[in-house]
């Protein structure tokens, strides 16, 4: 399997996991896209989606972005954030990506939105949260920290579409209720 930074192609998967036989696209039914079938066993295989969680974090009045280090994405800026682990939930998730990315502590506020794009495999659950002072600091992977007032936000370097909904919906109040969520995180038991 070749990993994926873009759209799922069905061409990136050729053999199915079962049996390793040829895949090949199928419509299984008239209403729905095609999908993977073995040419063999006839499995399928579904491609879900890959979950990412983002935070809009406040500190102060302004909005924190962040650059990643990645080739060719130093000028993007864009929501801490990242892909969920299997099994992990979703908010908890959320409170990883904060501190791996920029070293603070949070609670979230609430639910913006979920965020989902035809031909795109991520689906992106984007949370709030505020902290009256604070000093980020750049993760392993993060290139640089921004701190911008609403009217300072660089929406033409923003990359994703997601990014610009997510803020836009933020900014205007067009968040989900109720709020605030309770995040329940279990302790971890030291070694």
């Amino acid at each position: 399997m070749i990993s994926t930074t873009g759209p799922i192609r069905h061409d990136r998967y050729r053999f199915c996991p079962a049996c390793g036989a040829p895949l090949a696209p199928r419509s299984l039914r008239p209403d729905e896209p095609a999908r993977l079938v073995c040419t063999a066993c006839t499995g399928v295989v579904y491609l879900d989606p890959k979950v990412v969680t983002c935070v809009i974090l406040e500190i102060g009045d302004k909005i924190l972005l962040m650059r990643r280090k990645r080739e060719g994405e130093s000028e993007k800026w864009l929501l801490p954030g990242g892909y969920v682990d299997e099994g992990e939930p979703v908010e908890q998730a959320a409170v990883r990506e904060i501190r791996e990315e920029v070293n603070l502590e949070i609670t979230l506020d609430g639910l913006v939105g979920v965020f989902s794009y035809a031909g795109w495999p991520p689906v992106i659950i984007v949370y709030s949260a505020h902290l009256d002072h604070a000093e980020p600091r750049p993760g392993e992977e993060a290139e640089d920290l921004g701190l911008f007032t609403r009217e300072e936000i660089p929406w033409d370097k923003l990359p994703f579409p997601s990014t610009r909904d997510a803020l836009k919906a933020y900014i205007n109040g067009h968040t989900c209720k109720p709020m605030p969520l309770t995040v329940c995180i279990p302790a971890v038991d030291a070694p």
